[in-house]
């Protein structure tokens, strides 16, 4: 009887040895697949971030273009200086060009967030990166971004309603003619009246604090993908 016993013990330990072999096997297999997928997300995320701060590169290239033609019209408005008609509309509308915006790709994070992946990031420092970049930051952006369109809109309505102003952008920061002008009827009691010269003033103010904006982000992404790549290696 007690052989019959430690021989049915034996086996009921092998058979359940067994069995916690094969769950931790699968734990293992599950979790290799999840740490691939989580990995594989990331790369992704690299790749996005890349195309984000290209993005901003070209924002930042296409803003300080606005600057320097807000800068050239407050200059001629302030001192009463003579510049060409044609030279005046061109750099207005340069002004209003600033009125292009970044909006970054959240995708990747939102799919991180929504299937749980981000659960899987060992490092610390990058899920908390990936939470203020995307979820306060960009929010903070998004914000600013709004009233700075909503300024820039107005501004541009008030060059079609003064000027008659008709004339289109490139969105490409190396195209040798970025502003092409159709027609305007020049409006000189406007042009020195001191609602565009406000307005001028609003325009430096908003470009400057813009481009501040675009460099605090780009320095962001940088980081995060520095944070990314470690977690891959």
């Amino acid at each position: 009887m007690k052989k019959q016993i430690i021989k049915y013990s034996f086996e009921f330990i092998v058979i359940m040895l067994g069995i916690l072999i094969s769950l931790f096997l699968e734990q293992r297999r599950q979790n290799s697949i999840e740490a691939e997928r989580k990995n594989n997300t990331i790369k992704q995320l690299v790749n996005v971030i890349e195309e984000d701060i290209n993005q901003i590169d070209e924002f930042i290239y296409l803003q300080k273009y606005s600057l320097k033609s807000c800068n050239l019209i407050f200059e001629n408005i302030a001192n009463k200086n003579s510049m060409a008609e044609d030279s005046i509309v061109f750099h207005l509308s340069s002004v209003g060009r600033a009125l292009r915006s970044f909006f970054p790709q959240e995708s990747i994070f939102n799919q991180l967030l929504n299937t749980d992946l981000i659960k899987m990031i060992e490092s610390n420092r990058l899920k908390n990166k990936l939470f203020k970049l995307y979820n306060e930051d960009l929010r903070r952006h998004d914000v600013h971004t709004k009233e700075f369109d909503t300024f820039f809109l107005e501004f541009n309505r008030s060059l079609s309603e003064n000027f008659f102003l008709q004339d289109t952008w490139s969105s490409s920061p190396i195209d040798n003619n970025p502003i092409r002008i159709s027609s305007y009827r020049f409006n000189e009691k406007y042009y020195r009246s001191t609602k565009l010269f406000s307005d001028i003033i609003e325009s430096k103010s908003s470009i400057e604090q813009y481009l501040q904006e675009l460099r605090a982000l780009k320095e962001s992404f940088y980081e995060l993908k520095d944070l990314c790549l470690e977690e891959l290696n």
